[in-house]
């Protein structure tokens, strides 16, 4: 004679845990509590924070569970991660500093930082200068050849490069607008459409969306503002795209994996576990085929801010 299969919930507990499992009775064996998973905030697809993260990831496939949040950029991954919408964030590091220094927000200084990362350039892209003749002969070029041209015109922004285009305005002391807007793809179309300028972001080079430009459209501007006025965000750089123009001096910011000071031991050891892991595995990101270039520049040493421990 069959017996019908009966269905129980067994409540499963530990000192400090308890979960409801399902079981098919006679079989009724203990099921272990789901994975912690903790959600990141990295940046639009083809970054090189998005591509970072997909790297950590395939070296560190077993050291914790997380899951990837693409975002616009550093400033809604800041807030995101103050939110309590997200586990970690990648963020530029003058991002978090002018939310600390310059918006006085007592939030930010809490926070953590779980790996120090790469630093991500400058890009200031405008249409590439022409030349012209005026009626007696006399060759002139027309439109901006140096960030300092741009006095009194537009510049095109997104993201945290609205943060990064605000401090070199206040730094440099160069009057010019800043139009804030959603994504990279309206910026520039904005560009394209000549309503602003010049486009600034700031992105790990090389870039596959800077290299798909239109070398015959656009140049890459150098960033002409002395290293003194600018020391304690920035350090200097250099753009190497051979068709936008090569050897373009700029500045670079370096961007940070930040999380907040999480107490739970669960939370904490799948952060930790993480960072071990990363931090132990560098030549493995600085030498395997098809990872971000960016990895060579890391040394997980530099530092500006306190460390998750």
């Amino acid at each position: 004679m069959r017996h019908p299969v009966r269905t129980t919930a067994t409540l499963l507990c530990t000192a400090s845990l308890c979960t409801v499992s399902l079981c098919t009775a006679p079989f009724c064996t203990a099921q272990a509590a789901p994975p912690l998973f903790l959600d990141v905030a990295t940046s639009p697809k083809g970054s090189s924070a998005s591509d970072m993260f997909r790297d950590i990831g395939r070296v560190c496939m077993n050291a914790s569970f997380l899951r990837q949040r693409q975002t616009s950029g550093s400033v809604e991954n800041l807030d995101l991660l103050l939110g309590n919408q997200v586990s970690l964030a990648f963020i530029q590091l003058d991002v978090l500093k002018a939310r600390d220094q310059i918006d006085k927000d007592p939030r930010a200084r809490e926070l953590k930082q779980l790996l120090p990362l790469n630093f991500d350039e400058i890009h200031l892209i405008a249409p590439r200068p022409q030349q012209k003749k005026n009626v007696f002969g006399k060759v002139s070029i027309v439109g901006a050849t140096k960030f300092s041209d741009l006095k009194g015109k537009k510049v095109g922004t997104w993201g945290g490069s609205m943060i990064t285009a605000n401090v070199l305005k206040a730094k440099s002391g160069l009057p010019f607008t800043i139009v804030e807007y959603k994504n990279r793809e309206d910026t520039l179309k904005a560009l394209a459409a000549g309503q602003v300028d010049a486009a600034l972001s700031v992105v790990g080079q090389p870039a596959d969306w800077v290299k798909a430009l239109d070398a015959a459209r656009y140049a890459l501007l150098p960033l002409d503002i002395p290293s003194s006025k600018v020391n304690g965000f920035y350090r200097e750089a250099t753009l190497r795209y051979p068709q936008l123009g090569s050897g373009v001096p700029t500045y670079g910011v370096q961007r940070i994996l930040v999380t907040r000071a999480f107490k739970t031991p669960e939370k904490r050891a799948a952060l930790l576990n993480y960072q071990k892991c990363a931090l132990g595995k560098l030549t493995a990101l600085q030498e395997t085929e098809g990872f971000h270039p960016k990895w060579n520049e890391v040394t997980f040493k530099e530092s500006d801010w306190p460390w998750f421990r």
